[in-house]
């Protein structure tokens, strides 16, 4: 057999070994164990709890719109700012002041478009945001037509947290502060980034039937287990 001594040839050759010499790797989803997906073991019961709390309840939509509108539109912001970057511990001086931008030019922008419009809006606005900058708030009422909402303390991740006494603290907070702030108790509530635990309703119910603050804890009957649709939590409050 004769030497091949041509570098890319070699290169080539080389390339082909390996390649042959390789197992096919398998993916995480062909390897995956059956308690990588507990959803497939769960009973019937089961699958309707863990869906039940994301059900949308009965229609809230009235037979007709006022003035005969075909259309309802609701327009809603989160003025997050540096809340969430400084949730996870951020201090980058570039990525903080690039949250700034929201507070110091975004918002009036925004409110010049409603004003333009005479459009009434919700801002949901997590209470630190409101504490750095506290020129939001004001500038937020200044009209008359919007309303400001709860969005967490500092944008936390509740399902991170996973700790009903940890969350309720945060929430208590944020509404102690946004009702200092604009001088009434806010009502609406929105998650940060969207994402409940499995506390969150059952805290937000009993906080909408509290008559004052601070309330009494419900966290000692809120123990949802592995199932979200626990009555147990969906009763606070009632």
């Amino acid at each position: 057999m004769r030497s091949i001594s041509r570098p890319g040839l070699a290169i080539v050759i080389a390339a082909v070994a390996i390649a042959a010499t390789r197992r096919p790797v398998a993916t995480t989803a062909q390897q995956g164990s059956p308690t990588a997906q507990p959803g497939t073991r769960w009973s019937d019961e089961q699958l309707r709890q863990a869906v039940a709390p994301a059900r949308v309840g009965r229609t809230l939509t009235p037979r007709a719109w006022p003035g005969n509108a075909r259309v309802a539109v609701c327009l809603s912001f989160d003025v997050d700012n540096e809340s969430y970057l400084l949730a996870r511990g951020e201090t980058s001086q570039t990525t903080l002041s690039a949250a700034d931008f929201g507070a110091e030019t975004g918002l009036a922008r925004i409110l010049q478009m409603l004003d333009r419009y005479q459009v009434p809006a919700s801002f949901f606005i997590p209470a630190v945001s409101a504490l750095l900058h506290p020129q939001m708030i004001p500038s937020i009422l200044e009209s008359g037509r919007h309303e400001i909402g709860v969005h967490g303390w500092i944008h936390e991740s509740l399902p991170a947290i996973d700790n009903a006494a940890e969350e309720e603290r945060l929430l208590t907070q944020a509404i102690e502060y946004l009702t200092k702030a604009t001088g009434k108790r806010p009502v609406g509530y929105r998650a940060p980034s969207w994402a409940f635990s499995a506390y969150t309703l059952g805290l937000i119910r009993f906080s909408t039937t509290a008559a004052s603050w601070p309330w009494t804890s419900p966290t000692s009957s809120c123990r949802m287990g592995n199932s979200p649709a626990s009555s147990s939590c969906r009763s606070i409050g009632r």
